[in-house]
């Protein structure tokens, strides 16, 4: 069944409707936002999980959380004793505004989109202002490049952590304290769907599944959500996690690049060869028409000359069947969700690409959120 525009209000257990449960609409990264609905006993579990998230990533009670995202948060009774106080950062506001929030909130922990963090972060470089107080920043979401997350790590002497999570089944996997990206897998069953349709569970490259154990308004069973993912066996040293790892969280399903002879592929191998430039803060890869790809980069402002045609040409090592246009731009405009997509195709209208679903796969198809 295919959630995209629909409510899915007949996927309500028994004894569940719309008037005694609350719904939550995802991002919306697959182009249309999806509406899950859940009981007070999930949003109870929902915070205790997104609340183990932070404690288990350094939070402190008297940490300020700055949140980066479009609406805000219910304000928690404990606030009011300065117990784990958040603040929101208006992702949807202009950047004076988030600038402004942000200022306000004096923050030590940061929760939100890479891309969006970093563009507070330039604003605050380019008017010399300096905050040393964040200790913490945990990202999520989007993907972000080594160099960009060095801005903003130097920029705040602080240290990163990430979560893989969406509003449909909450956090998938969280980093340890060696920085792996571990399942949770005594909440979830994940399973990976492979390109030859064989699934395996925790295991190899392909589409994930989840299926969320703790769920009693809308349970989703081997859910399709949307994301390419790599997994693979624990041989993290760390101790204190010993589930599977996502080593990687590839792209979105239907953000397939299609080239000249019709073959569809994931764009990922690409960006890939675009962000090993260490003048590279910021990239997308744009595909208005099949057999070609625009590759968009923001530079560092003291890139050598040429730096684009280098660039072209790594591309076309990997992927010498596409034409190759490679511009360097000022800025990369978020989607309205606030996230950077770094892989967007679009129809012959300039429209978003609508998603591959196959008429044989019967299983949920949803999209990654923000966390």
């Amino acid at each position: 069944m295919d959630l995209h525009g629909k409510a899915g209000d007949e996927l309500l257990a028994t004894g569940f409707t719309a008037e005694n449960t609350r719904a939550a609409t995802t991002s919306g990264s697959s182009g249309i936002p999806i509406t899950i609905r859940n009981s007070e006993r999930d949003l109870g579990y929902l915070r205790a999980t997104y609340l183990q998230d932070m404690l288990s990533n350094g939070l402190r009670p008297t940490d300020r959380i700055a949140y980066f995202r479009v609406n805000p948060f219910l304000r928690h009774p404990l606030e009011r004793f300065g117990v784990l106080r958040n603040f929101h950062i208006p992702t949807s506001r202009s950047l004076d505004e988030q600038v402004a929030a942000f200022l306000a909130a004096r923050p030590t922990f940061l929760i939100g989109f890479p891309n969006v963090i970093r563009s507070v972060v330039d604003e605050l470089r380019r008017r010399g202002v300096e905050h040393r107080g964040v200790r913490t920043v945990l990202f999520g979401g989007e993907r972000l490049s080594p160099t960009a997350r060095a801005h903003i790590l130097d920029y705040f002497g602080a240290a990163h952590r990430e979560v893989y999570a969406s509003v449909e089944v909450f956090t998938i996997a969280r980093t340890c304290p060696r920085g792996a990206l571990h399942l949770r897998s005594a909440d979830l069953v994940v399973e990976v769907e492979h390109e030859d349709g064989t699934v395996s569970v925790e295991d190899g490259e392909g589409d994930i599944l989840i299926t969320r154990l703790h769920s009693e308004a809308m349970p989703l069973i081997r859910y399709r959500l949307g994301d390419r993912v790599r997994i693979g066996p624990n041989d993290c040293p760390c101790g204190v996690a010993r589930t599977p790892i996502v080593r990687e969280v590839i792209g979105r399903s239907q953000d397939r690049i299609a080239g000249a002879d019709g073959r569809r592929y994931y764009g990922d191998f690409i960006t890939y060869a675009v962000q090993d430039f260490a003048e590279v803060s910021r990239m997308q890869l744009v595909q208005h028409r099949s057999g070609s790809v625009e590759v968009r980069v923001v530079l560092a402002h003291d890139a050598r000359p040429g730096m684009t045609a280098d660039i072209r040409d790594s591309v076309l090592r990997v992927a010498p069947d596409l034409e190759v246009t490679v511009l360097a731009v000022q800025e990369i405009a978020p989607e309205p969700n606030g996230k950077i997509k770094i892989v967007k195709v679009l129809d012959p209208s300039g429209d978003p690409a609508p998603p591959d679903v196959p008429p044989d796969k019967p299983m949920e198809k949803g999209a990654v959120a923000d966390v």
